[in-house]
C-alpha cells in the first residue's frame, strides 16, 4: 500500500496551489503557531536556525543542529517542511548523507546553493559561486541519495555576477533536474519577470527578511511561475523585537509591554491539554489483571 509522505504532499501542493507560502520557523512553538494560522508548508532557514543558537550565518551551524531543528518543526506541525541545505555542509558525501538524514527527520524538500564552501549570508557578503559543473555535481549527489525529497537549486550569482549570469546558472540547474529553481537576491519586479521569462519553470522566491527583497502579491507570483514563496526570518525578527521591548520595559518600568499569549494558550502550544486528555483517558480505563 502506498502511503503519501511529506514530499508527495508538497509536490501536489506546488502543482495545485501555487504559489505556496512557507513562513520560516525554528522551534516547535513557532511551528504550531504557523500551523494554527493555516500554513501547511513551513520553512527551516539556515540563517534563522543559526541565529537561534547565537551563530552568524557563516557556516558555523552543524548538520546535526539543522537536522534536529527540522525534526522538531516537522513533528510539532505535521506540515511539509522545506529545508535550507546551504551548500551541503561539506563535500559530496556529506551532502549525500544530509539528504538521507533530513528525510528521516521528516523533511519534504530542500534547496541547495552554488556558493563556495564555507558559505556566507548572501545578503551581507557577495561570496563567489562555484563553477556550474560543480553545482551540477551537488545536484547529482542529492539525487543519488535516493530520497523522494523535492530538490530546489539556488544560485547566488545575481548580486555578484549580474542577472545574465544568474539566469545562465539557473537554466543549467533546471536542465540538470532541479524541480524548482531559486535565483536569490531578486529585488525588483523587472528582475523577477526576466527570470521567469528566461527559465519558464517553477520558481522558488525568497522574501528574504533582509529588507532588500521585492515582495510580490499572490497574483504577481502566480503570473510569473512562482510555485513557492518563503519568508525565512520574519517571524524570528518579530519575536526578537517583542522580547527586546519586554526586557526594556522590565528593566526600566517605562513604556508598554508587548502583547502576551495567554498562559494556558502558551502551555497548550507545548502540548499540555493533549497529555492531560491522555492521562484522563488512561485513568478511566479499567485496570487489567496482572499477567500470570
Amino acid at each position: 500500500m502506498n502511503v503519501e509522505g511529506p514530499a508527495d504532499r508538497l509536490r501536489a501542493r506546488l502543482r495545485d496551489e501555487a504559489p505556496v507560502v512557507a513562513p520560516g520557523v525554528v522551534d516547535a512553538i513557532g511551528a504550531r503557531l504557523a500551523r494554527q494560522a493555516g500554513f501547511a508548508t513551513l520553512y527551516v532557514s539556515g540563517a534563522g536556525t543559526a541565529a537561534a543558537r547565537g551563530y552568524p550565518d557563516m557556516s558555523i551551524l552543524s548538520l546535526a543542529e539543522l537536522v534536529e531543528t527540522t525534526r522538531l518543526v516537522a513533528e510539532a506541525s505535521g506540515a511539509e517542511v522545506v529545508v535550507d541545505l546551504d551548500t551541503g555542509y561539506g563535500g559530496l558525501p556529506t551532502l549525500y548523507q544530509a539528504m538521507r538524514a533530513l528525510r528521516r527527520a521528516g523533511a519534504a524538500g530542500v534547496h541547495i546553493e552554488d556558493q563556495a564552501f564555507p558559505r556566507r549570508c548572501g545578503y551581507l557578503l557577495d561570496g563567489p559561486c562555484v563553477p556550474i559543473a560543480e553545482m551540477v555535481r551537488r545536484l547529482d549527489a542529492a539525487r543519488a541519495a535516493g530520497t523522494d525529497l523535492v530538490i530546489a537549486a539556488r544560485t547566488d550569482a545575481l548580486r555578484g555576477e549580474g542577472l545574465d549570469a544568474a539566469i545562465e546558472r539557473a537554466a543549467a540547474y533546471r536542465d540538470a533536474g532541479a524541480e524548482l529553481v531559486f535565483v536569490n537576491g531578486i529585488s525588483t519586479l523587472e528582475e523577477l519577470a526576466a527570470v521567469a521569462e528566461a527559465l519558464a519553470c517553477p520558481l522558488l522566491y525568497n522574501v528574504s527578511g533582509s529588507d532588500l527583497s521585492f515582495e510580490p502579491s499572490t497574483e504577481v507570483a502566480k503570473a510569473h511561475g512562482v510555485a513557492l514563496v518563503i519568508y525565512p526570518i520574519q517571524a524570528a525578527r518579530a519575536a526578537a523585537a517583542a522580547q527586546r521591548r519586554l526586557f526594556a520595559q522590565l528593566a526600566t518600568g517605562e513604556g508598554d509591554r508587548p502583547e502576551l499569549l495567554g498562559f494556558r494558550e502558551y502551555m497548550d502550544l507545548a502540548g499540555w491539554s493533549e497529555l492531560e486528555r491522555f492521562e484522563r483517558a488512561l485513568a478511566e480505563r479499567p485496570a487489567r489483571p496482572p499477567a500470570r
